[in-house]
C-alpha cells in the first residue's frame, strides 16, 4: 500500500517558506510585444574563468530576461558561479525574469542522488546473472544470460558505456532495492556472454551476487548533452513506481528537492521560475522492477504519463501561485510525447519553431495550435516560448548539429508565428556575430537601428486568419455543426446531434484511437491550398485525471487510400522464425515494427513502418497486414522500399515480399504472392502491384520482410513507405499525399488550424484522429481553399506571416485603414533588402515562407 505523503509535505512547507514572487511585474508578462530574453549563452558566460560580473550584466540585461542551468543535474560546473550571479542580475533589473534551465527527464549520477534509491530510475531490461560475482573493488568479469541488452559506444556522441545496476531478486522476482550496486560497463564479449564492469560506483558498495537468483541491468538513459558530461539517468515519474523506505517516490524526492531551492533561503530563491528541458509524458524501460520493459504502460493505462501529471500538480502546489514553471511542449512530432500539464504549468517551450528541423515550415499548424492552446489553457498568468533554433546534423559526427543556411524570411516567419500565438520569443540560433561585440539581437526583436525593447506596443486584436475570407467548400454544413454534417461523417463511429454540436463516440468502446472522416471534399482545380478551422472539445480518457488533454490530429488525402495508418489502429503484425509457424511479434527475438512519421533517404522524408527481422537466437521473417475492400474500379497498389544508412556495406539485404488473399467471413482465404524484391539500397525504391483480380472484393494484404536464405540478419533495417491504394492510371501528380497537423483537445471547445499544402486532387477526405475512445463534440468545422496567411494589429505596428510555398499578396489599405506604415530599419549584419526603413504602399507581396515587421507612422 502507498503511504500517504501528506504530513511529509506539510513538512517541507514550514521548512521552506515560499519566497516572494509577483509575476505580473515582468516585462515578458505584462510587457510590450515583441516580447523576448537571453537563452542559455548566459549560463556558459558567467561561467567561463576571468568573467566580469559587470561586462556580463550589460551584454545580458539588454533583452527582458535570461535563462540559465544554475545547477549540476546536466553539466557539472554551472552551480559554482550561476545562482549567485544570476540571483544579483535578479536582485538589479527587478522587472526582467530569471529562470532555471533545467533537465525534467533525467539527471547526471554524479550529482546530487543520495536522497533517492534504486527504484528512482528506469532500466531496461534485466539479464540474469550465469555465475557467482564475489565483493570485490576494482573491475569483474560477469558471466550474464546474453549481453544484447547492454552497450559500449552508444549514447549522443558514441563514446559513451551503459550504467549498469546489479539486483538480488526477490521471491516475487522483482528487483531487490535493499541490495543493489550500481556499476560502470568497460567491455562486452559476446563469445563468452560476460560483461566487464566498474565496481560499486554512484555512492555503492561491491556486494556479492548469487547465479541465478541475481540480474543486471542497465539504466536507461539520455545524452550525454555535452562532448565532457556523462548519460544521464531517467526518474521514475510512473504513478506506479517503487517507493523508498519513507514511502516517498522519485517525484516526491524531486519535489522536496525543488522546494527547498526555490524557497526562503535557498540558492534559487531570488529566481522566478523554471523550465524543464525534455518532461516526457512517454518513456521507455522498466518502471516497476519485474525486469521487463513496460515502457510505463500498466494494465493498458499509461502510469508513466499520470505520475508526470501528478508531479506537476505537487510542484505546484509547494511552489505556489507565483513561481513559474514551464516544460517542452513540442517533443515528437507534433508534440505528442511531451507532458500535459497545462493545468498546472504556465506554458511551453518549443525548441525550434514549428519544430527543431522544419524551418520550411510543414508543420506550421501544429505550431499554431500547442501555443494556443496553452495559451487558452495554461496556468495564469501564460507565458509559453519559442527557442529560436533550427539544426541540422553533421555526416560522420554523432552528436554534433550545425545551424542550417537559411535566408532571412524564414527567421522572420519564426518570428511572426510568436508574435500570432503570444508567445514570447529567445534563440539559440542567433544572428551574425561581430567580434567584439556583445551577442546580437535579431532586428525584429528591437526594432533594428532604433534599438527598442517593445516597440510594437500591446496586440489591438487576436490574429487575423485571411483564409476565413474565401468560401467554405462544406457550404456551411459545418456551421454550426449539425445534422446535414452528420450526414457526411464516415467512420466506426456514432453520431448524436446535439445543441452544442456532433457528439462523436467509437462504436467500439475498445478503440485505442477514436477515427471519423469527411470524404469528398470538392478542392477547385486553381488551388494547391486548404485551410481548415475546426473547433472541438473532448471527454476525459478513463482511468487518466479528467483534466488530461488528447491527443488529436487531422489529416488529409486524396486520390488514393494510406494504408498504413500511423496509430496502427487496422494493422496487424507478427513474426515467424525458421522452422517455426506465424506468431504474434516479439521483441525479444529482436524483430521490430515501428511507424515513424519523418525518414529520410537520399534527401527524400516520408512516413514509413521502420523494421527489424528476427535475429536474436533464431533467424526468419517479419510480417505486417491490413485489410481492405476493393472498389470496383480498377486498383494498384504502390508503394516504397528502403534500407538503413548501413545497409549498403554491412547487410546482404531484406527480402521483401507481397501476399493477396481474398477475406470471407473474416478469413483470409489462399494467399498469392503477388511481389518480391530484395535490396540493400539506402534508396526509395518504388513498387506497383496491380490489384485487378480481386476489384469489388475484401482482401488482405500481408507485408513480409524477410532476412534472407541465408538467414543472415546483420543491420537488416528497412522500411516500407507511401502504401497505398491507387486508382488504375493515376498519376502520382493527381494525388494529395497524406498529410496531418496536430492539436490538443481537452474539455474546453478550442478553435484548431489546419493548413494542407501541395494539394493535388479534385477531391480530398478529410480525417480527424484522437486518442483514446471516449467522445468528442465537433462544434464547428469549415474548409476553405487558400493560404493560411495571417496578420495581426499592434499599438505601433502590423505583423505579417504567408505560410505557403508561393507569393502572397497583403492589401495594407483593408489592415491598417489610412495608417501609413514602414518597414524597420536594419543593422549593418542584418536584411537591409527587406527590412530597408522605407515606406511601404496599399499592397505588398510577400515572398514563399517570409514574415514582415512593419512600423506605423506615430505622427499621425
Amino acid at each position: 500500500m502507498r503511504k500517504s505523503c501528506a504530513l511529509f509535505f506539510a513538512a517541507a512547507l514550514i521548512q521552506f517558506a515560499l519566497a516572494e514572487r509577483d509575476p505580473a511585474k515582468l516585462r515578458v508578462i505584462d510587457g510590450n510585444y515583441p516580447r523576448a530574453f537571453f537563452f542559455r549563452s548566459c549560463e556558459g558566460a558567467s561561467s567561463r574563468e576571468g568573467a566580469v560580473w559587470g561586462d556580463w550584466e550589460d551584454e545580458y540585461s539588454r533583452l527582458m530576461g535570461i535563462m540559465g542551468k544554475c545547477l549540476d543535474e546536466e553539466v557539472l560546473g554551472r552551480e559554482a558561479n550561476n545562482p549567485a550571479w544570476f540571483s544579483k542580475f535578479k536582485e538589479k533589473n527587478p522587472e526582467q525574469v530569471v529562470l532555471l534551465h533545467f533537465n525534467g527527464n533525467a539527471r547526471d549520477p554524479r550529482h546530487g542522488i543520495e536522497k533517492y534509491f534504486p527504484g528512482h530510475w528506469i532500466y531496461r531490461t534485466a539479464v540474469k546473472i550465469g555465475a557467482d560475482v564475489l565483493a570485490e573493488q576494482g573491475e569483474s568479469e560477469i558471466k550474464v544470460e546474453s549481453v544484447n541488452e547492454f552497450k559500449v559506444n552508444s549514447g549522443r556522441y558514441r563514446t559513451s558505456n551503459d550504467d549498469i545496476a546489479l539486483f538480488r531478486v526477490t521471491p516475487d522476482g522483482r528487483h531487490d532495492w535493499n541490495y543493489c550496486e550500481q556499476v560502470q560497463l568497460i567491455a562486452v564479449d559476446p563469445k563468452k556472454n560476460t560483461i566487464r564492469v566498474k565496481r560499486g560506483c554512484y555512492g555503492t558498495k561491491p556486494l556479492a551476487f548469487k547465479a541465478g537468483a541475481s540480474r543486471a541491468a542497465a539504466h536507461a538513459v539520455e545524452g550525454p548533452w555535452g562532448y565532457r558530461n556523462n548519460i544521464m539517468w531517467f526518474y521514475n515519474f510512473s504513478s506506479r513506481s517503487p517507493l523508498d523506505a519513507e514511502g516517498l517516490s522519485c517525484a516526491d524526492r524531486l519535489v522536496e528537492e525543488l522546494t527547498a531551492w526555490f524557497g526562503t533561503g535557498g540558492k534559487l530563491e531570488k529566481f522566478d521560475g523554471l523550465e524543464f528541458d525534455v518532461l516526457h509524458h512517454v518513456t521507455c524501460g522498466d518502471t516497476t522492477g519485474d525486469g521487463v520493459m513496460d515502457n510505463g504502460v500498466i494494465d493498458g493505462i499509461n502510469a508513466y504519463g499520470i505520475g508526470v501529471y501528478r508531479f506537476a500538480q505537487q510542484l505546484r502546489r509547494h511552489l505556489g501561485p507565483d513561481t513559474i514553471i514551464q516544460a517542452d511542449g513540442a517533443l515528437g512530432q507534433g508534440g505528442e510525447r511531451s507532458q500535459r500539464a497545462n493545468d498546472f504549468f504556465n506554458g511551453i517551450e518549443s525548441e525550434g519553431w514549428p519544430n527543431l528541423g522544419d524551418w520550411d515550415f510543414d508543420d506550421w499548424s501544429g505550431g499554431i495550435n500547442r501555443h494556443n492552446f496553452w495559451q487558452a489553457n495554461a496556468f495564469r498568468p501564460a507565458f509559453s516560448y519559442i527557442n529560436h533554433k533550427w539544426v541540422q546534423g553533421v555526416p560522420g559526427q554523432p552528436g554534433k548539429h550545425v545551424n542550417p543556411e537559411v535566408p532571412f524570411s524564414r527567421h522572420r516567419l519564426a518570428f511572426a508565428g510568436a508574435q500570432f500565438t503570444d508567445a514570447v520569443l529567445t534563440y539559440a540560433f542567433a544572428p551574425l556575430h561581430v567580434k567584439g561585440q556583445p551577442i546580437n539581437i535579431w532586428d525584429e526583436l528591437n526594432c533594428g537601428m532604433a534599438n527598442r525593447l517593445g516597440w510594437l506596443g500591446k496586440p489591438q486584436a487576436e490574429t487575423i486568419c485571411l483564409a476565413r475570407e474565401s468560401s467554405d467548400l462544406l457550404h456551411g454544413a459545418g456551421r454550426p455543426a449539425g445534422e446535414e454534417l452528420a450526414a457526411k461523417i464516415t467512420g466506426a463511429v456514432a453520431v448524436k446531434i446535439t445543441d452544442n454540436g456532433l457528439l462523436i463516440s467509437a462504436s467500439d468502446p475498445a478503440e485505442d484511437s477514436l477515427v471519423f472522416s469527411i470524404q469528398d471534399i470538392t478542392v477547385p482545380a486553381e488551388s494547391s491550398d486548404l485551410t481548415v478551422f475546426a473547433m472541438l472539445s473532448a471527454h476525459a480518457r478513463k482511468g487518466y485525471p479528467d483534466a488530461m488533454s488528447r491527443f488529436a490530429q487531422v489529416g488529409v488525402t486524396g486520390g488514393s487510400v494510406d494504408l498504413m495508418d500511423g496509430d496502427g489502429r487496422a494493422i496487424t503484425c507478427g513474426q515467424c522464425l525458421r522452422g517455426s509457424h506465424e506468431q504474434a511479434l516479439d521483441t525479444t527475438t529482436g524483430a521490430s515494427l515501428k511507424f515513424q512519421r519523418a525518414v529520410t533517404i537520399a534527401g527524400k522524408t516520408m512516413a514509413a513502418f521502420t523494421l527489424h527481422p528476427p535475429y536474436k537466437q533464431k533467424k526468419g521473417y517479419l510480417w505486417w497486414s491490413r485489410d481492405v475492400t476493393l472498389p470496383i474500379r480498377d486498383q494498384d497498389l504502390r508503394f516504397y522500399l528502403g534500407m538503413s544508412e548501413k545497409a549498403p556495406a554491412m547487410s546482404d539485404g531484406i527480402w521483401y515480399r507481397i501476399f493477396v488473399a481474398e477475406v470471407i467471413d473474416q478469413k483470409a482465404q489462399e494467399y498469392q504472392q503477388v511481389f518480391e524484391q530484395a535490396t540493400k539500397a539506402h534508396e526509395w525504391i518504388p513498387g506497383t502491384v496491380p490489384l485487378k483480380t480481386w476489384s469489388g472484393k475484401q482482401i488482405r494484404i500481408k507485408f513480409v520482410a524477410d532476412c534472407g536464405p541465408n538467414d543472415n540478419a546483420t543491420t537488416d533495417q528497412g522500411y516500407w513507405s507511401g502504401v497505398r491504394l491507387v486508382q488504375s492510371g493515376i498519376s502520382d501528380s493527381q494525388i494529395t499525399e497524406l498529410k496531418s497537423h496536430m492539436s490538443w483537445l481537452n474539455r474546453r471547445p478550442f478553435e484548431a488550424s489546419f493548413y494542407f499544402k501541395k494539394i493535388r486532387s479534385d477531391k480530398v477526405d478529410l480525417t480527424i484522429i484522437v486518442e483514446g475512445s471516449e467522445p468528442v463534440l465537433l462544434k464547428s468545422i469549415t474548409a476553405h481553399a487558400a493560404v493560411d496567411a495571417r496578420y495581426r494589429i499592434f499599438e505601433h505596428g502590423v505583423v505579417l506571416g504567408n505560410p505557403s510555398q508561393e507569393p502572397y499578396v497583403f492589401d495594407l489599405s483593408k489592415i491598417a485603414g489610412e495608417r501609413t506604415l514602414r518597414r524597420i530599419m536594419a543593422t549593418p549584419t542584418q536584411d537591409r533588402k527587406a527590412n530597408n526603413g522605407k515606406i511601404v504602399g496599399e499592397k505588398i507581396t510577400l515572398g514563399p515562407l517570409d514574415g514582415l515587421f512593419l512600423m506605423k507612422e506615430e505622427h499621425q
